[in-house]
């Protein structure tokens, strides 16, 4: 099941606090940020469920990019083997 980062606004301090107490969601820190505009919100990682449930529940949630597809092409970035040793002359 694909796990997604997420924007989360919610209307007011408790309605974040509760993103925590009641919905069991690990957010990326306890700082919110809040707008005038927008009121407050928060990052976390969820799945498709989990955010059918915060949208149900009254939250605005904006869905950005799945984290495991990203990680997996981000893997590849990485280099092979070990670039200090000598292995001769290239």
């Amino acid at each position: 099941m694909p796990r997604y980062r997420i924007t989360i606004t919610g209307k007011d301090r408790e309605a974040m606090l509760d993103l925590v107490r009641k919905h069991k969601l690990q957010v990326f820190d306890h700082g919110n940020r809040f707008t005038e505009s927008a009121g407050y919100s928060v990052g976390a990682i969820a799945e498709p469920a989990d955010i059918q449930e915060l949208e149900n529940a009254g939250y605005h949630v904006q869905q950005h990019e799945d984290v495991d597809e990203l990680g997996k092409t981000r893997q590849k970035e990485v280099g092979i083997g070990d670039r200090y040793k000598k292995t001769g002359p290239r």
